[in-house]
């Protein structure tokens, strides 16, 4: 990444701090989101916990103890480490989160591989990303600012020098573990599937993201997500728009 680049990193994270700081909904939404990813940690003895594309810093709140990496270092990260040639080696990492990071990287396959070196049996791989469902498609190919395309093979090895971090395509995750997951599970036969979820309706979007205020008066936007709660979670197939998906290493 050029100098550039860097400088434009540490400026959105910082930016993605303070509006982290200053709007409660996003932060309610992002630790339901951790304590779910905490839930399906597996035991600390099996391996060092590591979040890939730590960004802003956020996990610090709600696991403490896992590392933060990123391909651009700031103060709350541990280290610098990328996806596809992670600084580990083989058998010795007990988890790997991905979030909001998947969507993002030039190549999942070589992750993914990289994943099944550097894992310790029962270690495992947690994806949090954008969901396509009937109600989010409209939101991600219209109103947001990252690309939504099924066309592209995700599981296609390839690289993408000079690639821009924050680029990125949001139907991956839903490409990659639902629509395409028996092509996904045989060519990753290395892992298991521990869980698939949907998560989070319009509460998402109506959180309003970290570009602007949420579109609801919090006291609304909070009633809105008491009644998704109360959703079962099938419904999400068609109002979803995120997905947390966990993967075991098999010894």
């Amino acid at each position: 990444m050029t100098a550039t680049g860097h400088v434009q990193a540490r400026r959105r994270f910082d930016e993605h701090r303070a509006a982290f700081a200053r709007n409660p909904a996003l932060r309610a939404l992002y630790a339901g989101w951790y304590a779910r990813i905490g839930a399906y940690l597996p035991e600390l003895g099996v391996g060092p916990r590591l979040e890939l594309g730590s960004g802003p810093g956020l996990a610090a709140a709600y696991l403490p103890e896992m590392l933060r990496s990123d391909v651009v270092r700031a103060p709350w990260h541990h280290m610098v480490a990328a996806a596809e040639a992670l600084p580990f080696r083989e058998g010795t990492l007990g988890a790997l989160v991905l979030f909001d990071v998947l969507h993002h990287l030039p190549s999942p396959a070589h992750f993914f591989e990289e994943a099944t070196r550097v894992l310790a049996p029962g270690g495992r791989v947690i994806v949090c990303d954008p969901y396509v469902s009937p109600l989010s498609y409209p939101v991600y190919a219209w109103l947001h600012e990252e690309g939504l395309d099924f066309a592209p093979d995700a599981l296609e090895p390839r690289w993408a020098d000079g690639k821009d971090p924050f680029a990125g395509n949001q139907a991956v995750a839903t490409k990659l573990f639902f629509r395409e997951w028996p092509r996904f599970a045989a060519r990753f036969p290395s892992f298991s599937l521990v869980a698939r979820r949907r998560l989070a309706g319009l509460s998402y979007p109506a959180a309003g993201g970290f570009g602007r205020a949420p579109l609801l008066p919090l006291a609304l936007w909070k009633g809105l997500l008491r009644l998704e709660a109360r959703c079962p979670e099938a419904a999400f197939r068609w109002m979803g728009f995120r997905t947390l998906v966990a993967l075991e290493r098999r010894p």
